[in-house]
């Protein structure tokens, strides 16, 4: 993953751009954990990282807390690329990388279970 090497500088640049493509790396993969759960989406939502988000939010238990943890990375990935004013350190970007891998592994198990 790209972030993990950009979590190595200690600039706020670096910072950022970790927060960004770890987010990315885990909208990427819940785009195909979606597809493969046959997860139905919500044609009134018009974009599409909030339409994916619903995808999770709208099913079962379990997906619900993940549809809200992709929200919260959402979240934290736009002040990131966007809120140039706020001030990111390395243990935000860190603990941001660590949750990205720690919710791409869990949907390649989920995934990885109904190909069983």
């Amino acid at each position: 993953m790209l972030a993990d090497a950009l979590i190595e500088s200690s600039d706020e640049a670096s910072n950022r751009a970790c927060i960004s493509r770890s987010y990315y790396a885990l909208y990427h993969e819940a785009l195909l954990a979606a597809s493969a759960l046959s997860l139905p989406g919500d044609e009134e939502v018009k974009t599409a990282h909030e339409k994916l988000i619903r995808r999770f939010t709208c099913a079962t238990k379990g997906l619900v807390s993940i549809g809200k943890s992709i929200r919260k990375q959402k979240q934290l990935r736009a002040m990131a690329d966007y809120e140039i004013d706020s001030d990111l350190n390395a243990s935000e970007a860190r603990f941001h990388l660590a949750t990205s891998k720690r919710l791409v592994n869990d949907l390649r198990r989920i995934t990885a279970s109904i190909h069983a």
